[in-house]
């Protein structure tokens, strides 16, 4: 399918097109993307600029809007690509489907194919880099470059202890999503942030926005199935390994939940590739360094060089 086609109007769980908009988006952020029909879905896609294909994805609780200043600065030089996971942001919630991550790359793929992108880097934050971890483990020459920023390829790193395995509990899960209020996902959000200001009424009311039509009980579906199985994540280490394309790291050291242990975990993963660690950005870098990330990753798939900056410690 050509750049910038999406799938057939349609009705989704009775909502139609502009019902899915969050408040004010019709012309603001949702304007700038798209709905491409991929492994029977309606997936939200942002599709900006030209040339080879970089592929961004996120990771709990976000979305796309998190890449939304990211993705201009990579649009100057390539066609950057930011979708919603199936059960993320605009892109649909069915209930009985697996959000698990071997899932979520079912989507992913489908949507490559269906865009027609035979080749392409990928950039994942979160999650979404162990989406990243599981497409390279199933077609590792179809990924050139690989930028993995602020997560786990651990097992603990995701099955600790976490508030999140709360949501485990019978009924206790169920009463947490049901009082569960905008103000309290700020409250939430923010200890991961090192420029709180980033996180203004209006973009808070984009990543409320999914909370407040659907995506409640897809996180519960999420941490009751578990992201991965043991052997996911050894099949993801396995191939983050064996990757033999060109990889770039890129951490915030602020991450109160992924810092230095789970960053040198990646390294031992990636041995060849080059990092960039910033001491004063937290888990949500493409939040805090919208700019430097998208220029670094540029200049990455770009192959220029670019040197090591790794605080001791």
């Amino acid at each position: 399918m050509a750049k910038g086609e999406s799938g057939p109007e349609m009705t989704v769980d009775g909502e139609s097109f502009d019902d899915r908009l969050a408040p004010g988006a019709a012309d603001e952020f949702a304007a700038r993307g798209q709905w491409v029909i991929a492994d029977g879905l309606r997936l939200f896609l942002l599709d900006e600029g030209t040339g080879f294909p970089v592929l961004l994805l996120h990771g709990v609780p976000t979305s796309s809007f998190l890449w939304r200043d990211v993705v201009p600065v990579v649009a100057r030089t390539n066609r950057a690509l930011a979708p919603d996971l199936p059960g993320f942001g605009y892109s649909d919630k069915p209930r009985g489907r697996s959000y698990a991550v071997p899932a979520q790359a079912d989507a992913v793929a489908a949507l490559l194919d269906r865009l027609g992108i035979d080749r392409c880097a990928l950039v994942g934050h979160d999650l979404g880099a162990l989406v990243a971890a599981d497409l390279i483990a199933r077609e590792p020459e179809r990924y050139t470059h690989l930028v993995v920023t602020n997560t786990s390829l651990r097992v603990t790193g995701w099955h600790g202890a976490s508030p999140l395995t709360l949501l485990r509990l019978p009924l206790v899960g169920e009463c947490a999503m049901a009082l569960a209020r905008r103000w309290m996902l700020g409250l939430a959000m923010r200890p991961y942030l090192a420029r709180t200001s980033r996180l203004t009424p209006e973009a808070l009311d984009h990543y409320w926005w999914p909370f407040a039509h659907g995506f409640k009980s897809v996180l519960l579906s999420m941490v009751r199935e578990r992201i991965g199985s043991p052997d996911d994540f050894a099949r993801w280490r396995a191939a983050l390994a064996a990757y033999p394309g060109a990889a770039l790291i890129v951490w915030g050291l602020r991450d109160p939940t992924f810092g230095r242990g789970e960053l040198d975990d990646v390294r031992s993963l990636l041995p060849r590739a080059t990092v960039q660690a910033f001491p004063n950005a937290n888990h949500f870098i493409p939040e805090d360094r919208p700019l430097a990330l998208g220029r670094l990753i540029a200049l990455f798939v770009a192959g220029e060089p670019i040197p090591n900056a790794l605080p001791e410690g």
